[in-house]
């Protein structure tokens, strides 16, 4: 199941406005995330990022906005990526183990992260044959 597509910005606020004022869209979540996953999704470039999680309904997929975050003041992208394509999972283990047997080997460590609002999760990374970053995502405590 698609769970959000994440999007790396440079104005938070002006994407907040066209996605929430312009097309209708709620806030689920808007936290700062610091440590390990952000220097792993930055390549060591910064130690934090914003996180706004934008839903259009209470069951369909989510867009997750991110900013980078350095001294406490929003960063500009530095270079547009690729996508991340998350999706969920129920054991970040099993997708692990079945994916290593199929001869593809993660990216990442496992992450874990807490977001206020949304949950815990537990988070690896994978890249697809076009470099794009694949995100498993498994839920320790359900979105409210």
């Amino acid at each position: 199941m698609l769970l959000h597509v994440d999007i790396f910005v440079n104005s938070m606020e002006e994407m907040i406005d066209f996605y929430c004022g312009k097309l209708g869209m709620e806030i689920v979540a808007d936290h700062v995330v610091s440590g390990e996953l952000v220097r792993f999704a930055s390549e060591n470039r910064y130690d934090s990022y914003r996180i706004v999680l934008l839903r259009i309904s209470k069951s369909g997929a989510m867009i997750e906005l991110l900013q980078y975050v350095k001294y406490g003041v929003p960063c500009k992208v530095i270079e547009k990526r690729s996508a991340t394509i998350t999706l969920l999972t129920l054991s970040i283990e099993n997708k692990i183990k079945q994916l290593k047997q199929l001869g593809v080997e993660r990216e990442s460590e496992i992450f874990e992260v807490d977001i206020p609002k949304a949950g815990k999760s537990r988070i690896v990374f994978y890249k697809d044959p076009e470099g794009n970053r694949i995100e498993f995502l498994q839920m320790v405590e359900e979105f409210t």
